[in-house]
């Protein structure tokens, strides 16, 4: 039989953040799980991704029986270097057309899936997708006078991101510094990391 192979834990602190894409969802259904082409987003400045879950005591004979949890979402709040009119038309639903960005109050932004990398402080990269969300929440647009001294103003984006419908999954990663040998697929998958949204269960290459 095959033996459990025993993994040393490598645990280094992050250092980094970079290659932020999005891929908008083409189906999120009980039965389906598909995303378009991921598209590069600007360059990262820093990223804050909060997942949230609550818990609750089930009490009885005067003593707590069990604690329930269950997860209530992914907070996302990404700055990023700037956005281009495709960039804020894709995340947020606005209409970019012949050059012109419209924005409505009826724009609704569309459900995708986020990726990205973080650099650890080895050198490796840990490599993430969240697989459904929006950024609902908008955009922080700042500006300021030129003055002696340029200060450099970035854009903050801030959405909700959740479990897909299919299998309640809510995240996919891969932490290059602690895969071995038998880790095939996840080896695989970092290569071209961004080429698709990652699954698990990567279907069979046949040539």
């Amino acid at each position: 039989g095959s033996e459990m192979c025993i993994r040393d834990s490598v645990r280094s602190r992050y250092c980094g953040l970079r290659d932020i894409y999005a891929a908008l969802l083409t189906q999120n259904t009980q039965t389906a799980y598909a995303a378009d082409v991921p598209v590069k987003l600007a360059r990262a400045v820093n990223a804050k991704i909060s997942d949230k879950w609550s818990s609750e005591k089930v009490y009885s004979d005067d003593g707590t029986e069990d604690t329930i949890t269950s997860y209530e979402g992914t907070e996302v709040e990404i700055e990023l270097a700037s956005l281009a009119p495709q960039d804020r038309a894709m995340l947020f639903g606005q209409l970019f057309e012949n050059g012109f960005l419209i924005k409505s109050k009826d724009d609704l932004a569309p459900e995708l899936a986020l990726g990205f990398r973080t650099k650890r402080r080895n050198g490796k990269y840990e490599f993430t997708w969240l697989y459904c969300g929006k950024f609902g929440q908008g955009l922080d647009d700042e500006f300021e006078t030129q003055a002696e001294k340029i200060a450099v103003k970035s854009n903050t984006i801030k959405g909700d991101f959740y479990d897909r419908q299919k299998d309640g999954r809510y995240q996919i990663v891969v932490d290059e510094s602690n895969l071995v040998a038998e880790d095939v697929d996840a080896a695989t998958a970092i290569k071209d990391w961004f080429s698709k949204v990652q699954e698990k269960e990567q279907a069979a290459v046949k040539g």
